[in-house]
């Protein structure tokens, strides 16, 4: 298989495996622009080749983590390059949210990576302040049916102080192997493209089903619970798609209608936000299609919202990359 249809299998991926029911489909609809037709494509393909021969025998972190991102649906292959990066850069927190996820997914035999160390216990206990590994811990206890269990963590969850499934890092991880390769007539493209690269994380899925209007009966403490994560989610994710589907779960699960108003109302800041983004983005492409001179000032907002939204996340990224373009 090509890599164009290695990165074909990956996007399908991403769009389909974290998202497997109507609560949450909304919320990647401002995500529609990362799998679009892109005037960059021809120099797209020359990256993606380029990058997955880069990566073949690699041994440093960043390439460990392309190569498992790579994988598309092998489960097996993504938990050993995920493992290997984090052994090798333990302080990345992607590495080790994308061992846990991928330990999260059903295989038979379970890969290695996933038994000893329980990568999502570990998860919880490197970052306990973060929603992401509790719910990943309420979806498990869903599974096994303990009721107790999944709504002892759903509460851990609510009470987090933020919540970061470290997905807007990967574009930076992805940066790293690309620039390796990216020519100076592709570095716009080579950044765009890291730019767009979805993060593959699977935890909404995790979030639909430990919410699910099934699931809320089994203890009494579920729907609360879901209420206050998903406003949590809905103030504070790291990602537009994030907050969208938080201020649905709370929209959902709330039991008045002053607690779904709520919902909604940030619902509507959220998508506001997504389209000044989108816009944004459009115009940065836009700008990357002209001469010499605006290709390099592409190529360098394109760099900086690749560091300031592993930094602070997509929103701080796009406020950022809007004001660089006026």
């Amino acid at each position: 298989m090509t890599h164009v249809g290695r990165i074909a299998r990956l996007l399908l991926f991403a769009a389909v495996a974290p998202w497997c029911g109507e609560a949450l489909a909304q919320a990647r609809a401002g995500d529609a622009d990362a799998v679009a037709p892109s005037p960059h494509a021809a120099a797209f393909a020359r990256l993606e080749e380029a990058v997955a021969q880069k990566v073949v025998g690699a041994d440093d972190a960043p390439s460990r983590y392309v190569s498992g991102r790579l994988s598309g649906f092998d489960v097996g292959a993504q938990a050993r390059d995920y493992a290997a990066a984090l052994a090798l850069a333990p302080k990345e927190p992607l590495y080790m949210a994308s061992l846990a996820d991928a330990c999260m997914r059903p295989a038979s035999p379970q890969p290695d990576q996933c038994g000893g160390r329980d990568p999502v216990a570990y998860f919880a206990s490197r970052d306990a302040d973060n929603a992401v590994p509790w719910l990943l811990q309420a979806e498990r206890a869903r599974r096994r049916n303990a009721a107790g269990a999944l709504a002892d963590n759903l509460e851990r969850a609510a009470r987090s102080s933020r919540y970061d499934d470290y997905g807007g890092r990967a574009g930076a991880i992805w940066w790293t192997v690309l620039s390796r390769v990216a020519g100076p007539a592709d570095r716009a493209a080579a950044a765009l493209y890291a730019m767009t690269v979805p993060s593959g994380s699977g935890t909404l899925s995790a979030l639909e089903a430990a919410c699910a209007p099934t699931t809320r009966p089994l203890d009494a403490r579920i729907a609360p619970a879901c209420v206050r994560l998903g406003a949590l989610m809905a103030e504070r994710a790291t990602s537009f798609a994030d907050r969208r589907a938080g201020a649905q779960i709370a929209q959902s699960a709330s039991p008045s209608d002053s607690g779904r108003a709520l919902a909604q109302a940030s619902a509507r800041e959220v998508v506001a936000a997504q389209e000044r983004c989108r816009d944004a983005r459009v115009a940065l492409e836009r700008l990357a299609a002209g001469d010499a001179a605006a290709q390099s000032r592409a190529a360098s907002a394109a760099e900086r919202f690749l560091v300031e939204r592993a930094r602070g996340g997509e929103s701080a990224a796009c406020d950022a990359l809007a004001a660089a373009l006026r």
